[in-house]
């Protein structure tokens, strides 16, 4: 009877597992799938930036961004970018290295529409999004 209890134990502390990592796993292979398009997007950057600017308005309620950077930016291109940004009034809060690179900044509304200008006309920038806090459904019990 003991055995048939770990097991029921083994088998619930998978199915959180699996639970709590699915949508982490798939957030992952989305920036990933993400990124690699627009690594790969060749042609015209007008029309991207064009693109870019049509969706600046559904953007620029935030106060708080992350900036994602294409994968074969070097720490010289992230530093050069943190310093236009920070020029332009921004204040940059992490920079991330790991499973994105890239950094997030707030940044005071008089100052929101240049540096949005400045990051969507960098070719090496691959998008920038709210900052905003991302929540794990609890497992059904």
């Amino acid at each position: 009877m003991k055995s048939i209890i770990q097991g029921y134990e083994l088998l619930a502390i998978v199915v959180t597992i699996t639970i709590v990592l699915s949508p982490v796993i798939m957030l992952q292979s989305i920036i990933k799938v993400e990124s690699v398009e627009a690594q790969n997007r060749t042609g015209d950057t007008t029309s991207n930036v064009t693109s870019n600017k049509q969706g600046l308005q559904n953007i620029t309620d935030a106060n708080s961004y992350i900036v994602t950077l294409k994968n074969q930016s070097s720490s010289a291109d992230v530093d050069g970018i943190i310093k236009a940004v920070e020029e332009k009034g921004a204040n940059v809060t992490h920079v991330y290295n790991h499973s994105i690179i890239g950094f997030s900044f707030q940044v005071p509304s008089d100052k929101k529409m240049e540096t949005m200008d400045l990051l969507l006309n960098d070719t090496r920038v691959i998008s920038v999004e709210p900052d905003q806090t991302m929540t794990i459904p609890r497992p059904l019990e």
